[in-house]
């Protein structure tokens, strides 16, 4: 089983799709003096990890990149600029992405929150905030955060999609969470690379009484 991102969480009904959206995507590199604001996933299990560094993911979840050398290697070199240069945006979402991808979930929040606190205008940094505090304890705060991701930029289906497992399987709100699928829907066609939602929905038909 997974730990429970948010959506790394959810169960082996959701898998199928998610190696298949896996297969489709590149991996993002994000090292120092690279842009840090393409995430083709923001949370999204099966995806590549934020940082782009490549990793087996356990049991097709998302990845488990603790100990992961290069990773550590990257925090390191981010540490260091960030000393020089503590409130350079783009430096601190590295740090914050390579933190999730080491599991830290509680280090990446305090990155990505002084992220915020210079430019609050990615859906990317909201919606992986938000599998953070997801996985520190505190669904209700990442749902807000899914909805902010998603009202502000309706094509972020990412953050849409966290929502719907959220409220799902966090908040035991069944109908909620169909409502985020039918949003999702919606958005098929126009925007690309939603995955296959017919796991979700018959979990949410499963839950629904």
């Amino acid at each position: 089983m997974w730990k429970n991102p948010v959506v790394t969480a959810v169960v082996g009904i959701l898998l199928g799709f998610f190696i298949g959206y896996l297969a489709g995507q590149g991996q993002r590199v994000a090292l120092p003096g690279a842009s840090a604001t393409v995430n083709p996933h923001a949370g999204v299990p099966g995806a590549p990890p934020l940082s782009g560094e490549a990793a087996k993911p356990p049991e097709g979840g998302r990845t488990a990149a603790t100990a992961n050398p290069r990773l550590l290697e990257q925090a390191h070199e981010l540490e260091g600029l960030l000393a020089k240069d503590p409130k350079n945006y783009d430096h601190l979402v590295q740090m914050a992405n390579t933190e999730y991808d080491l599991n830290d979930f509680i280090k990446a929040e305090d990155y990505y929150e002084k992220a915020r606190a210079i430019r609050d205008d990615s859906p990317d940094v909201m919606t992986d905030l938000g599998v953070c505090y997801k996985e520190t304890g505190n669904p209700q705060k990442a749902l807000e955060l899914f909805d902010r991701a998603a009202d502000q930029h309706p094509e972020h289906w990412q953050s849409r999609y966290n929502a719907a497992v959220v409220r799902l399987f966090d908040l035991n709100d069944p109908a909620g969470a169909k409502r985020e699928v039918e949003k999702l829907k919606q958005l098929k066609g126009t925007v690309p690379n939603i995955p296959d939602l017919a796991g979700l929905e018959g979990e949410i038909a499963r839950r629904t009484k």
